[in-house]
């Protein structure tokens, strides 16, 4: 009876540790499983979190690069602008001093005549002023104007540059043809004429 005892003993001690042998290997197996799945999760994890990094790096370096054309071509947009505006002064100073030309005596009478004509009064007050310009050359053009026009030379050249400006004798009706705003009126034209002519654009 005592062995028969120790042999069940036996047996359910045996039995007990396959139990425990297969939950071990079991668990181990599921171990190996989650483990497995965690580095594959992790790894994926990185992945994706490199791949974020590097499409945000690429963003950064199109951004930068995309920023440093834009500074270069506002550079090169300021150098031309620089050209222009340089241009443009050359051309004041030759319109400035247009009293000493041949083309003076012509360009004032057309500037006379458009002025009388946008006013379109018949009391016309008709203001001219050019840098060097010579009294007598003026008034004998003061002359030729319908009658009913008041002539009036001014001392110095009208909005810097010279020209003329023609009103009604109420100063309702007022034309400015000084070199100033005609180049005011063809402001946009000229500009991209300059441009055109001088970068081929």
């Amino acid at each position: 009876m005592a062995e028969s005892l120790e042999k069940l003993h036996n047996r359910i001690l045996s039995d007990a540790k396959l139990k425990a042998a297969d939950i071990i290997r079991d668990a181990e197996e599921k171990a190996m499983r989650i483990g497995d799945e965690s580095r594959v999760q992790a790894q994926k994890v990185a992945d994706e979190i490199l791949s974020n990094a590097n499409l945000e790096a690429e963003s950064i370096r199109r951004g930068i690069l995309s920023s440093r054309i834009r500074a270069n071509r506002l550079r090169v947009l300021d150098e031309k602008n620089k050209i222009v505006q340089s241009v443009l002064k050359s051309v004041e100073q030759r319109l400035s001093d247009i009293a000493s030309t041949d083309q003076f005596q012509p360009a004032l009478k057309r500037f006379v005549a458009e002025a009388v004509d946008a006013v379109g009064a018949d009391d016309t007050v008709v203001r001219v002023g050019f840098q060097n310009a010579e009294r007598k050359s003026l008034d004998s053009l003061g002359r030729t104007l319908p009658t009913g026009t008041r002539f009036v030379v001014e001392d110095k050249p009208i909005d810097d540059l010279g020209g003329v400006v023609a009103g009604d004798v109420g100063g309702k009706m007022i034309f400015n043809n000084s070199f100033r705003a005609r180049l005011e009126r063809l402001d946009n034209q000229l500009l991209t004429t300059i441009s055109s002519t001088i970068f081929g654009e």
